[in-house]
């Protein structure tokens, strides 16, 4: 009878599956950015499809600040359970580590990479009466003015490229709190020129004059808007910086959870989220708002993290200067 009891105690305590541990809890989804931005509708896209996979609640939970790593940050500090997740900007959480930030305590390639989403290319625009309506005048500014929310939020770094590589004169402002008032400040000729992810310039569209898309190809919902390589003439001994920033690029919207959350729950919601961002439905419900989901798995979105944190080693200091000293 003692061995029975016994028997059935460590039954009784045996670790739940990954699975079971997820049933009935609580799951929230921390957004760097605000309400009604893209990282916040692709979180609250996939938020009902995981309650249901998981048999849990799911909550999103917005953490704007620090150019989108304010919500990298609170992941950090909570339990390493696998019962908060992150919708964020992959770009701005490696370039972080890449530049040293100051706060930037967090190492990419021990981040556990759950799923990307999205990958839209950026694009450069102005206002509709804007002082300087081309890529031909913006040549001419002296300064060409932009806006961002801090520097290698994702955008003003990318601003510093599309500088560098045309030699422009610009003034990057920074300060401001997410796409909308980013895409407002150009609209209102607060400053020249504003740079954000394509779907989420797509609402602007009526306001807004693209110019170029920062990216190696053109976009299905903007077909008459060139990349930049097609759009300027680029020096051979700049495009390298380019090549850099769109490979950092690819990552773009992911799904990430903290070091350390067991291996069978990540691998678990690997599996979870492969099966969200490949369903039909879900695909559609995205489609029908521009916000088109471009999945890779939480496995090859760590492998290419990691190998771009290894390869990028020895022009970094270069690149710091660049993204970090020369347009604010």
């Amino acid at each position: 009878m003692l061995a029975t009891a016994l028997a059935g105690h460590r039954a009784k305590s045996a670790p739940a599956t990954a699975a079971e541990f997820y049933r009935g809890k609580t799951v929230r989804i921390l957004v760097g950015s605000p309400p009604g931005g893209g990282y916040d509708v692709y979180a609250r896209l996939v938020a009902p499809a995981l309650a249901a996979k998981l048999g849990a609640t799911v909550l999103v939970e917005n953490k704007d600040g620090n150019g989108g790593l304010a919500a990298l940050a609170a992941l950090l500090v909570r339990p390493a359970d696998g019962l908060t997740l992150m919708s964020g900007s992959a770009e701005a959480a490696i370039l972080s580590q890449m530049l040293a930030r100051p706060g930037a305590t967090w190492d990419v390639t021990r981040l556990n990479w759950l799923a990307r989403m999205a990958a839209a290319p950026k694009l450069w625009f102005v206002g509709q009466a804007a002082r300087y309506p081309s890529i031909a005048a913006a040549g001419a500014a002296n300064p060409l003015t932009w806006s961002a929310t801090g520097p290698a939020d994702d955008i003003s770094d990318v601003q510093a490229v599309i500088s560098h590589v045309l030699g422009l004169k610009s003034k990057i402002v920074v300060g401001y709190r997410g796409s909308g008032d980013m895409s407002l400040a150009v609209i209102r000729n607060e400053v020249d020129a504003g740079l954000l992810s394509a779907d989420s310039a797509l609402p602007h569209l009526d306001s807004i004059r693209p110019l170029a898309l920062f990216g190696a190809r053109r976009w299905a919902h903007l077909p008459d808007v060139p990349t930049l390589s097609e759009a300027a003439v680029l020096s051979a001994d700049k495009t390298w910086i380019m090549d850099l920033r769109q490979r950092i690029g690819a990552a773009q919207r992911a799904l990430v959870a903290a070091p350390d959350v067991p291996p069978d729950r990540i691998e678990h919601l690997r599996g979870v989220f492969a099966d969200i961002l490949t369903d039909a439905a879900v695909i559609d419900t995205g489609a029908k708002t521009n916000r088109e989901i471009d999945f890779m798995s939480g496995a090859d979105l760590q492998r290419d993290v990691g190998e771009l944190m290894r390869s990028a080693g020895p022009r970094l200091p270069e690149f710091r200067r660049i993204l970090l000293d020369t347009y604010f």
